[in-house]
Formats: structure tokens, sequence, C-alpha cells
């Protein structure tokens, strides 16, 4: 499967930092199965690196997933609050398609960059 990542979390999960993906659950993600592999590209760069799926856990809501997991294992700052954490997602997906298709936490291990 192939995901875009913005610079920030793409170098997070490169440096090994970043090991769960967060995505809405939408008929894409809803795919994945554990052992599939992810190949992310870099919007800046066009870098690509692939993952290996480790697990997958669904939420009804981002601040459900945000309650479980946060700081560096997500890509964001340790300091960082639920609810800022719900807002910057809010930029990305809408609170309507965040009730229609709920949360994913993606667990991730790097294979491979280029």
């Amino acid at each position: 499967m192939q995901m875009s990542l913005y610079d920030q979390p793409f170098e997070a999960i490169k440096s090994g930092e970043k090991t769960i993906e967060v995505r809405l659950n939408d008929e894409k993600r809803s795919q994945l199965r554990v052992g599939d592999l992810i190949e992310f590209t870099n919007l800046t760069t066009g870098e690509t690196l692939k993952v290996k799926v480790l697990g997958l856990e669904k939420f009804p809501t981002f601040k459900d997933l945000f309650a479980k997991y946060s700081g560096s294992m997500i890509g964001a700052p340790e300091d960082e609050s639920i609810e800022a954490l719900d807002q910057e997602n809010q930029a990305i997906y809408s609170r309507e398609r965040e009730q229609k298709y709920g949360a994913l936490a993606i667990r991730i291990e790097k294979i491979t960059h280029s």
C-alpha cells in the first residue's frame, strides 16, 4: 500500500522514533492487515521508505487514540496535550469523516529506506 507523509512525520519514521502512524480508518486503511508493507513517500522530497505493519488498533475517535498513544511514538512532542493533537488532526480529517470511519493506530517498523 502506498501512503504520503509530510516531511516531519516521514523523518520521524525514518529515524525510528515514530512507531505509530495515525490515520482515518477509511476504505483504503481498513484493507490493511498485520504483516502488510506500506511504502511512504515524503511529499517534500519524494524520498520513499517501507515499513511493515506490526499491529492495528481501531478507535471511535482520534481523541481516544491520542489518549492511548501520544508523544514521540506518534511523531508529536512529548508534552503536547490530547486537545492540541486533536485540533491539529482536524486540519487533515474532518469531524464528519472521523465520525463515519473512526481512527486507526498502525504500529509500524521501518524495513528499508531509499
